[in-house]
This record gives C-alpha cells, structure tokens and sequence, in this order.
C-alpha cells in the first residue's frame, strides 16, 4: 500500500507585477501603436493627459545631400495622406490640359477605383461631361489616353488586358518580345477574368496551339495587374515615425530623440480634487490613479531613453555607415550594445524592434544595424550586409554575356581573403532576388 508523505522544497521566480509588465510592454511598442495605447490609457486614468501644444503631424524627409544635411531640413515634419485620386488630380494641376479637359479628367478620375479601373462606362463618363460643358468623344477618348500615362502607369484602365497593354506600350515597346506579349494580351482578353486571377493559371488556360515564347509571358508578368495599389502601398511607408534622428552640425554627428511620442502631463484638477478629498475610497482612488499615471509617464521617458541610448551605442560601431553606407557596416551583436550600456539582450531587442532611425541615408529600423560576421585571412571580422552588398555590386558590374556563377563569386572572395561558401552566396543572392548566372546571361 503506497503511504502519502509530505516535503518541502524552496524555490526562486521572478514576477513581474502588472507595473513592470506595463512598462515592458510600453518599451516594445513602436510609435503609432504607443499612441494608440496612450490613448486608451487616458480614457481610463483622469489623471493623464496630452499637452495641447503636443501634435503628431509630421513625416522625416530624406535628405539629398549626406554631408550638407541641416537640422532644420529634417526636421520638416509633414504626414502625407494622397489616396489614388488624390495622386492622379496633384498630376493633373501641373498638367497642360484645357480647362473644359480637366473638368473630363476629373470625372474619369472621380470614377477610378483603388486598383486604378474605370468603374463607370465611358458614355456615362460623357453624358456628366457635357452636363459641365461640350465635348465630344474624341475629347474623353484624348483626356482618358492621356490620363492612362500618368503615374503609376496603366491606372484609369478600362480592364486588366486594356491596363497591361497600356504598360506595354509605354515600358516595353522597344523589347523584341513585344509582338508576342501583345498577341497574348489580345488572347487574354477574349478570357473570362474574375478579379482573383493569377497568371499561370491564365496561361494555363491558352489554348496549345498558341505558340509563343516564355520571353513573352515573362515580359506580361512583369506588368503590374493592379497598378493603382502601388500609390496604396506607399502610402504604408509614411506611417514610419522615426524614433531618432541623425544629423550633421559642424562635422559632427548628432543623435537626438524625435518628439513623437505622446507628451502627457497631469490633470491639473484632479490633483486638486486629490488633495481636497475627504471621503476614504474617493481618496484611494483618486491616489491610485495618480500612481499610476506618474508610472506612466516615467515608463515613457525611460522608454525613450533607452531607446537613443541603445541609437547612440550602435553608431559608436556604425559610425562609417553614415559616411559610406552599407560597404561601411561592421558586425554587431544585441549582446555587444547590451553589456556595453549594462542592461539586458532582451531590453535591446525591445529597443530596436521596430523603432526606426532616420538618417542622411533615409530612415532604418534598428536593427538592421545588427548583422552576422564573416571571417576573413587577416583575423578581422567582415559583416554579413557588406557581403551582400558586394555581391550586388559585382553583378552589376559583371559581364552580361558571361555572367559570375556563385562558385566564381565565392572564388572572387576567397582571392580577397573573405571566407564564403558558394552556398553564402547563393542564399545572399536569393536575398537581393537575384538571379542564377544562366536566367542572367544575354543572348546573343
């Protein structure tokens, strides 16, 4: 018969209480997600809230001149919010158009969807015209022609095949495939397309005996199917706000904090209630939410230095990147920043993911500072982005009629004393989405 027995056994853990999980959580946020926090904050704590004078409304130019770079210049904050129309009608004001054109112009592009098609017929387009003033077809076929060349090219299409022949007229129409992409693009369009179209399977769907190169399906794939997406996907760049700034003042880099995180203060009136407050659980209250919100604000300071301290530690080692670029990265660790600033790989970590560093160079994530290493013959370390870089840079400059295979490339390496495998190479050149040296190599 088993007999229960009773033990005992000490042990140590760590809990973190919900203040320290707060703060932690506060540090790994990026800017629009702590403004969103703060925000529900503030609608829970009547203690907290944002200075008046305090406004987010501001995106970092890059600079064109690395080395003539002036404060005030990146510090000319802006938030760009074009939508597709917004881009076509900036172009149309600068464009040569008579005024009863641009009133067609407006309408045909009042009439765009995102993805850059014509969501009205072209006689409906016409009757609104001439409700404005008179035109005749040939003016709203002239203004719509037109309208399709404008940037991104290919939007203001009436469908898919009328888009992709548009971009191939206008970007290809010297390519010695273009006969036959146009051929294709004429079969396509006599296809059933629905809007979740992929190309291979449209191809699939050729009949056999349509001969045609794979040049030419490759030079139709190459076209964007929705152009109008591309103004939407650049719109995701201005949501960037950089934590940091780096710039030059008398030969001299500086790094400073930007001001983009919430400026709170305390409510003044509640701090009065505060002291004023009589009735025990009132008081409790009242004293717990301004705990609370003086933790806040601490978390967001503290925050916010560790973040330019981790910046400023990182570009002690960095430092040739703002002169040189990529060629001028050395390898570094989250390890290296953590035991020179003291604290711990995971605080770093937190610091740099997805807290962003504009420089005269455009603006960086931090830790794209961060990078394996290489050896090399003389016992120093090279990082794994300078590799990258110069693999890039090599076939660029390579021999198109005899293009570097990734053998000859790591050939080329092992002569500079850097040890890289072919395998190195080719996962780099995958990275940069490079092809191997036969997709590369040029016909004669």
């Amino acid at each position: 018969m088993n007999k229960l027995k009773q033990s005992t056994s000490t042990s140590l853990k760590k809990i973190l209480s919900p203040q320290i999980r707060q703060a932690i959580n506060i540090l790994q946020m990026n800017a629009i997600d702590l403004h969103r926090e703060i925000d529900n904050i503030i609608l829970e704590n009547p203690f907290l809230e944002k200075e008046e004078a305090y406004e987010i409304d501001y995106n970092i130019i890059k600079s064109n001149h690395a080395g003539e770079t002036d404060i005030n210049d990146i510090l000319n904050y802006h938030l760009d919010s074009d939508n597709l129309r917004e881009h076509l009608m900036k172009q149309l004001q600068a464009s040569k158009f008579s005024d009863s054109e641009k009133i067609i112009a407006i309408i045909i592009i009042d009439c765009v969807n995102d993805n850059g098609y014509l969501t009205e017929d072209l006689r409906e387009v016409f009757i609104q015209a001439n409700r404005l003033t008179e035109v005749t077809f040939q003016d709203i076929f002239y203004v719509l022609h037109t309208l399709q060349r404008f940037d991104p090219i290919g939007t203001c299409a009436i469908d898919l095949c009328d888009s992709l022949s548009i971009q191939l007229d206008a970007l290809h129409n010297q390519s010695k495939y273009y006969d036959d992409a146009k051929k294709i693009i004429c079969l396509l369009s006599k296809m059933d397309i629905n809007e979740n179209f992929k190309f291979n399977d449209l191809f699939s769907k050729l009949n056999d005996d349509n001969v045609y190169r794979m040049q030419a399906v490759d030079l139709i794939k190459s076209l964007n199917p929705k152009p109008g997406l591309k103004i939407i996907k650049k719109l995701d760049f201005y949501q960037i706000h950089p934590d940091v700034i780096v710039f030059k003042r008398k030969d001299k880099w500086i790094i400073e904090s930007t001001k983009n995180s919430p400026k709170l203060i305390l409510n003044k009136d509640y701090i009065s209630l505060m002291k004023d407050s009589k009735i025990k659980t009132d008081k409790e209250y009242l004293e717990k939410n301004h705990n609370l919100a003086n933790f806040i604000i601490n978390s967001i300071k503290n925050r916010n230095l560790t973040i330019l301290n981790v910046c400023k530690e990182i570009f002690k080692k960095q430092f040739k990147f703002l002169d040189t670029g990529d060629i001028g990265l050395v390898p570094l660790t989250l390890k290296e920043i953590a035991n020179n600033l003291d604290i711990h790989e995971s605080t770093v970590s937190r610091a740099t993911n997805e807290k962003y560093v504009q420089t005269p160079r455009g603006v960086f994530e931090l830790k794209y500072f961060f990078s394996s290493e290489l050896a090399t013959d003389t016992g120093k370390m090279i990082s794994s982005k300078v590799i990258i870089k110069m693999i890039d840079e090599l076939i660029k400059k390579e021999d198109k009629k005899r293009p570097l295979s990734d053998n000859e490339i790591a050939k080329y390496f092992s002569s500079q004393g850097i040890t890289v495998a072919r395998r190195t190479v080719t996962k780099y050149r995958e990275r940069l989405i490079i092809e191997n040296s036969t997709n590369r190599k040029i016909k004669c």
